[in-house]
């Protein structure tokens, strides 16, 4: 088998159905690392496998409390994915919208992709109730592929960005009048703390994740994902620079503290090195 050729000192599984393959394998040490719809929708059958993987690995690692909570894991640790903050940072946003080729105008960007988990019906219904009382705003909906799900007939002032390459996103999240990211479940996603990192005002999803990492009404504006909520939300940002400027240097200032990337990295190493010395 693999596992024998190779002679790993530590697995990482990540997604929890392979967690459970490489425990069945015999991969020892092993670490867990669940990414959200692995546990919080979760079938039956994959729940079980998931309670037997939070029960025998070595270490079950997760980007926030809750979800290592409805893990149940017996031996966990909060890891974040981690922001790269060099690459991620406030900057310009006249230049950056010059940059990315738009025009002057307010911009709301959703950048979860397009599958039905994310709401993108519900955003862009909130957009067009935003469209109504703020003139020229703008919707950008990123998805990570070339080929866009059908959303069907789109408002004006809706367009939809496919791939774009990683150090591109600073520019997107820069020319942000606001970013949303309403998902219907999520664990600490790591889109927005980029989009906190650039100093993006964020309106995320009122879930157990942002409920305990986030300060509402600081950090960032938590909404239930529903059109006119997320609707009031958008126009409180759009219509109010302070409240803006506010969420993002306190968003940058969070992200800083909580999300450098070599910090985490440097955590993941030691973790790697305690279990490989056993």
């Amino acid at each position: 088998s693999l596992r024998r050729r190779v002679r790993p000192d530590v697995v990482h599984a990540h997604w929890l159905p392979f967690a459970a393959k490489a425990l069945a394998a015999g991969a020892r040490p092993l670490v867990a690392q669940p990414w959200g719809s692995d546990v919080y929708r979760a079938t039956p059958l994959f729940r079980a496998a998931n309670a037997v993987v939070a029960r025998l690995a070595d270490r079950c690692v997760a980007d926030s409390a809750d979800l290592l909570e409805q893990l149940g894991a017996r031996r966990s640790l909060i890891l974040n994915w981690g922001v790269d903050l060099q690459t991620f940072t406030p900057g310009a946003q006249a230049d950056a919208r010059a940059a990315l080729g738009l025009g002057p105008g307010p911009l709301v960007l959703s950048p979860r992709g397009l599958k039905p988990l994310y709401n993108p019906r519900t955003i862009v219904a909130a957009f067009e109730r935003v469209r109504e009382r703020v003139p020229g705003v703008e919707l950008a909906l990123k998805h990570p592929g070339e080929k866009a799900p059908d959303l069907g007939p789109l408002p004006d002032g809706v367009r939809v960005v496919g791939a774009v390459a990683y150090e591109r996103m600073a520019d997107w999240y820069r020319a942000a009048s606001v970013c949303v990211s309403i998902p219907e479940t999520d664990s600490s996603p790591r889109s927005v703390w980029e989009a906190m990192a650039c100093g993006a005002p964020c309106v995320v999803s009122d879930l157990a994740w942002a409920r305990k990492e986030l300060r509402a009404g600081e950090n960032a504006l938590l909404v239930p994902a529903e059109a006119g909520p997320v609707a009031g939300a958008l126009e409180r940002v759009l219509g109010d620079d302070e409240l803006a400027a506010r969420l993002g240097a306190n968003a940058r200032s969070l992200v800083e503290r909580t999300q450098d990337r070599e910090r985490e990295t440097d955590r993941l190493i030691a973790l790697y090195d305690e279990l490989a010395a056993r």
